[in-house]
C-alpha cells in the first residue's frame, strides 16, 4: 500500500454514536458491545458499514463512528491535522473548521464532532463539561490551510483507519464445516448413481446454494439474527429469529428474490422467519 492507495473521506460521512461507560471495555467485547449501541439507537448495520471509534479516557465515553465504504484504505480529512505539529507535544489542542472540529492529544487525533455553527467558546464548554477535558490551545482552520495539510498529510503517511470487526462465533463455524460436509456427501452418492453431465449440474446447483448460505450465515451474525433450524430434504430448510423485526426485513430486502418464504410470524417477543433454498 502506498500513500496514493489512501482514500481522505470528510467526518461528516460518519454516522456519530456517543455512549457513556463506567469504565473501559475489554477489546474482546468492543464488537458485540457496538453492535448493541448501536442497535439501541435504532442504526441498522449495512453490509458495507465499517466501525472505528475513540476512547476519551478522562469521560469513560466512546465515540463510536459508523462509515459506509468500499474503499480498503481510508483516512479522514480530520486526521490530517497531525502536519500542524512539527515537533512532539503535550498538549490538548482544538482544531474548528467550518464542517466540524477535532480535539488532537499530544499530537494525535482523540475524537471530532460535527459544528452546527457553534461558538469557539460554546464548544470548548461543551467539550470540558462533557468529556472533562480542558483545551490547551484553539486553532481556526480555513479551506485553504485543509489543502495544505491534506497534500503533506498524502505525501507523508501510509496509516489507515483501523476498523473493528467481528468475532466470528463457533456455533456459525459449526454450521459452515456441517454445510461443507453436506456438500461433498451430496457429490459422493452422485458419483456413484449419476452420469458425469448430472453430476456437473448438481455441483454448479450446490456452488450456487453454497454461496448463498454462506452469505445468509453471515448476515445471521452482523444483524443478531439467531439461527434456529437448518435442515436439508432435497432441498434446503431454514428458521431465523430476531427480537428485532426491522432485522428481519434488512435481511429480506437482500434474500427475498433468492429464498421461497414459507411463513413469517411473531411468537413472543421474536419474530421468525421460514423460508427454503430449492434445488
Amino acid at each position: 500500500m502506498t500513500s496514493s492507495d489512501i482514500v481522505i473521506i470528510s467526518p461528516l460521512l460518519c454516522k456519530n454514536i456517543t455512549i457513556q461507560t463506567t469504565q473501559k471495555i475489554k477489546s474482546s467485547n468492543l464488537y458485540n458491545f457496538f453492535t448493541t449501541s448501536i442497535q439501541s439507537n435504532d442504526t441498522i448495520l449495512e453490509l458495507d458499514d465499517k466501525i472505528f471509534y475513540y476512547y476519551i479516557i478522562e469521560s469513560n465515553i466512546y465515540e463510536i463512528y459508523i462509515l459506509n465504504t468500499k474503499y480498503e484504505y481510508i483516512n479522514l480529512q480530520s486526521s490530517i491535522f497531525k502536519y500542524f505539529y512539527k515537533n512532539n507535544t503535550n498538549t490538548t489542542d482544538l482544531f474548528i473548521t467550518n464542517d466540524y472540529f477535532v480535539v488532537f492529544k499530544n499530537g494525535e487525533l482523540y475524537f471530532f464532532k460535527e459544528n452546527i455553527d457553534y461558538e469557539i467558546e460554546d464548544i470548548k464548554s461543551f467539550i470540558k463539561y462533557k468529556y472533562k477535558i480542558n483545551i490547551n490551545n484553539t486553532y481556526l482552520i480555513n479551506k485553504e490551510q485543509i489543502k495544505l495539510y491534506e497534500e503533506e498529510f498524502l505525501k507523508n503517511n501510509k496509516q489507515t483507519i483501523e476498523f473493528i470487526k467481528p468475532k466470528q462465533s463457533k456455533f456459525i463455524w459449526l454450521y459452515i464445516v456441517y454445510l461443507i460436509i453436506l456438500i461433498v456427501l451430496f457429490i459422493i452418492y452422485n458419483s456413484k448413481f449419476e452420469n458425469n453431465k448430472v453430476i456437473q449440474e448438481n455441483k454448479i446447483v450446490y456452488e450456487i446454494n453454497n454461496n448463498i448460505l454462506f452469505d445468509i450465515i453471515k448476515l445471521c451474525n452482523i444483524y443478531k439474527l439467531q439461527l434456529e433450524k437448518l435442515e436439508y430434504k432435497n432441498r434446503y430448510i431454514i428458521k431465523i429469529k430476531s427480537n428485532n423485526k426491522k432485522n428481519i426485513n434488512k435481511f429480506l430486502s437482500y434474500y427475498e428474490d433468492k429464498i421461497d418464504i414459507k411463513n413469517i410470524y411473531k411468537k413472543g417477543k421474536s419474530y421468525i422467519l421460514e423460508f427454503d433454498i430449492a434445488n
